[in-house]
């Protein structure tokens, strides 16, 4: 299975490319919401795995909620990749805006 880890923090993914590795998977892994955006649009993926804070750009603070922008903007185009939100991020409505935003699932860290 072919994934798409988009994770600004470098310790958890560094861990979970790893962890995805061992189980066969083959990993690519970006920092920011524009390499999430050429990532999607060269590539073909069979899961993207999404942290909703990430920053907009290489060298930016990560944004609470940028990662729905990266969300919003797959759907929008008709890709029905599969998305797992994995994020910090635990209270209801954030849930609530990441499912109804299109994630598949939505995981808390």
């Amino acid at each position: 299975m072919r994934l798409l880890l988009a994770e600004d923090d470098r310790m958890i993914g560094d861990s979970l490319r790893q962890a995805l590795r061992l189980e066969g998977h083959a990993v690519d892994w970006v920092y920011d919401v524009a390499a999430a955006h050429a990532a999607l649009a060269a590539e073909h993926f069979d899961l993207l795995l999404l942290d909703l804070g990430l920053p907009e750009k290489p060298g930016q603070g990560a944004q609470p909620t940028a990662g729905l922008v990266v969300l919003g903007a797959l759907r929008g185009r008709g890709d029905a990749t599969p998305v797992i939100v994995l994020t910090a991020r635990d209270a209801t409505a954030d849930r609530v805006a990441g499912l109804d935003a299109g994630a598949d699932d939505y995981l808390v860290k």
